[in-house]
């Protein structure tokens, strides 16, 4: 069994939304406490159709690259980790998740690429520019290093899948994606290659602004820091991570977590609103 159907329509940058293949549909659960899973599936897509996002899993890493670049006004570049053309990522050991809006524009992203560390870990494949590139030597870039210094990174080993690459288009932000899709391909990955654990990067300034947070990373260590790479002259970047159990354990308080997130946003609206008139006066 896989974790998607083989036999959906790939996807395109502008697609009715009715005619693109659900999330839940092209899941096939495999390992993990299935029962939970498939309601947690069903919960996540229901809260993005509740804020008028379409949600399907697609293979296609071309298309990815294409919505990256039409994208970069509000966007980073293509990490390499989810670019074909460098990391050879593909359908055994990675997925995106595709949402749409109601027109069928694709207005969000989020990736997953699996690594088997069971002979390595993550600080070194970090250090060796393993977790980036299919052949370092070749495709690095002149000058190209990257370093890590959070303790964690060099313990973190077994089967590992680093979750990224989450875009989310300015018209829908506030809408807490970003709550609902790493959860969503966190729990994807688990079911499919039973990860032990899931890593991803998020800069400096985003954990301060409490991204990570809302991500739900239980585990946040810097540093890291790449210098010479596809993705600016010098990045720095803080290792958010879980374990399985920990993934688990938040993936059951998803309704939970909606909801306070929810209630926070109404609090912040309702105080902007209150200090507004003040303001004005």
């Amino acid at each position: 069994m896989t974790i998607f159907s083989r036999n959906f329509t790939p996807a395109t940058t502008h697609a009715r939304s009715a005619t693109a293949a659900r999330l839940p549909d092209q899941i096939t659960l495999r390992h993990g406490p299935l029962p939970e899973l498939g309601a947690f599936f069903l919960a996540a897509d229901r809260a993005a159709r509740e804020r008028g996002v379409y949600l399907s899993l697609s293979t296609d890493f071309e298309l990815l690259r294409e919505v990256n670049k039409m994208n970069l006004k509000h966007w980073y570049g293509l990490p390499p980790t989810f670019d074909s053309h460098y990391s050879g990522i593909n359908a055994s050991r990675g997925f995106w998740l595709i949402g749409r809006n109601a027109a069928g524009d694709i207005i969000s992203t989020q990736a997953a690429h699996y690594f088997d560390m069971h002979d390595s870990n993550l600080g070194t494949a970090i250090e060796s520019l393993e977790l980036f590139y299919a052949d370092p030597a070749a495709m690095r870039h002149e000058g190209e290093t990257c370093s890590i210094t959070a303790p964690s990174a060099q313990r973190i080993s077994g089967g590992v899948v680093y979750s990224g690459c989450t875009w989310i288009h300015p018209e829908f932000r506030r809408r807490h994606l970003a709550v609902i899709l790493p959860r969503i391909s966190r729990a994807l990955s688990y079911t499919y290659w039973n990860t032990d654990y899931t890593i991803s990067f998020v800069s400096t300034k985003l954990v301060e602004m409490g991204v990570a947070a809302a991500y739900g990373y239980t585990r946040v260590e810097p540093q890291m820091d790449w210098y010479n790479s596809p993705v600016g002259p010098h990045y720095q970047g803080t290792l958010v991570w879980m374990p399985q159990d920990e993934m688990l354990a938040d993936m059951r308080q998803f309704d939970t977590l909606l909801e306070a997130a929810e209630e926070r946003e109404a609090k912040s609206s309702a105080e902007a609103a209150a200090v507004a008139p003040q303001r004005a006066a």
